[in-house]
């Protein structure tokens, strides 16, 4: 474990413990899909105290923090709870006084307004400002506030209720293969908005994904965009300390290989192949999660991603060369952006092909990689193009069934004449016969 896994794992640990976290696990998995850091936080806080064991405890108690946001009205929002927190900040349920709708408060942590995190923390909300689409989270104010202390900057946007991930939502739906690529249009067409505003997402997940009540797509989370046309030397794929920046499992090979001058939308273009595939066949192209960083860089630039057939035996052509596209390594093979991947799969639709009503095979509540690259895993992934025995036409499948059917038919018949019930021979004479 590098120095800063453990200083994350140490922040991650501060804060579970601070908000009084009770489902640790879920908690953790929901800010970082590094496992490693995840299990040393889990550590950490196994060996802190919990709140119950603190207020049973004889010596003299701490008193209780209460977060000076409560309470607070930022734009017009009164603050009301804490929603969630990140290394950078923290997101707060904020209402208004005669309006039912509530928003999203994000506001940037005391102990994080650094230069570095101010600037991203503001272009984040300057981007949100040139963003006008039904599919991605609005912004409804922000500004700077002074607490006597310091001054830090909020913002406002749409409050996502009962907001799922996308392939959480899709799995809870039961969505056939056709529903699932109907949602995902939608939320190419979101991202499509984006790009046609020169914004580069750069760290599109499931996660970043949300579905609402109403069935509405809302991407989020656009801490880490740029505009196409800034300095990718002040916004770059890595941070001024050498981190990456975005979520690995997800990352696009230039990400990964810190080549800031070909990050654009077709980056973007790629994330969006890897979550199409896990999200209609429930697996991953290949898993990076836990896996060291250089080798994880070494698979996401030069392993083998498996056709989709190999893991959805019924996927039309068509959409496997879809989503082949997408993942391809170099940035100029891929769709040119999200409008054109969503072209494509419109195009895939309008086909009708009858496998995309398929019900999803049961996933057992897993995702393992369909297949990866290297030593790790064993056996490497299939060549491309490579069907399973399972992959059988509907036709090839029926002729099957009555070839069956007639051979059982045949012996039934055979055990009734040796044991004399039915004449079967004497049958066969008189039919024939006449």
């Amino acid at each position: 474990m590098t120095p800063q896994q453990r200083s994350t794992a140490r922040e991650l640990a501060r804060q579970a413990q601070a908000d009084g976290v009770q489902h640790v696990h879920e908690w953790l998995c929901e800010r970082t899909d590094d496992a490693l850091v995840r299990e040393e936080a889990k550590r950490i806080l196994a060996h802190q105290p919990t709140s119950a064991e603190s207020a049973a405890a004889s010596t003299p108690r701490r008193p209780m923090v209460v977060d000076p946001m409560l309470g607070l009205e930022l734009g017009g929002f009164r603050i009301e709870r804490l929603i969630g927190s990140g290394g950078m900040g923290r997101v707060y349920v904020g209402t208004r006084e005669g309006q039912p709708s509530r928003a999203a408060v994000k506001v940037l942590s005391r102990g994080g307004v650094t230069d570095i995190a101010m600037r991203r923390f503001q272009q984040e909300s300057a981007i949100l400002a040139k963003l006008d689409h039904p599919g991605i989270a609005r912004l409804h104010a922000s500004g700077l506030h002074d607490d006597g202390q310091s001054t830090f900057p909020w913002f406002a946007m749409e409050f996502i209720d009962d907001g799922l991930d996308l392939t959480d939502w899709a799995a809870r739906q039961s969505l056939p293969m056709r529903g699932r690529l109907e949602l995902f249009v939608r939320v190419c067409d979101a991202i499509s908005h984006a790009h046609a505003q020169g914004i580069v997402h750069r760290d599109l997940k499931p996660g970043n994904i949300l579905v609402d009540a109403r069935a509405q797509v809302k991407v989020i989370d656009f801490g880490i965009a740029r505009a196409a046309q800034e300095d990718s030397s002040r916004f770059g794929v890595r941070t001024e300390t050498g981190q990456l920046v975005g979520t690995l499992q997800y990352m696009s090979p230039e990400q990964c290989l810190g080549q800031r001058d070909r990050i654009d939308a077709r980056t973007d273009v790629y994330a969006l192949g890897m979550i199409l595939f896990e999200l209609l066949s429930e697996t991953y192209p290949y898993d990076v999660r836990g896996v060291p960083v250089a080798e994880a860089i070494q698979t996401v630039s030069q392993g083998k991603v498996p056709d989709l057939r190999e893991a959805l035996p019924d996927a039309p052509d068509a959409l496997a060369d879809a989503v082949a596209q997408c993942l391809a390594k170099d940035p100029g093979a891929r769709h040119a952006d999200a409008g054109a991947l969503a072209t494509a799969l419109r195009a895939v639709l309008a086909q009708k092909p009858a496998t995309l009503a398929t019900q999803r095979p049961d996933a057992a509540g897993q995702r393992p990689a369909a297949g990866r690259s290297g030593s790790r895993g064993g056996a490497g992934v299939a060549s491309a193009g490579t069907r399973s025995p399972s992959a059988r036409t509907p036709h090839s499948s029926r002729l099957m069934g009555a070839v069956i059917a007639l051979l059982a038919v045949a012996l039934l018949l055979a055990a009734l004449d040796v044991f004399g019930v039915v004449d079967v021979r004497g049958l066969a004479s008189r039919t024939l016969g006449r």
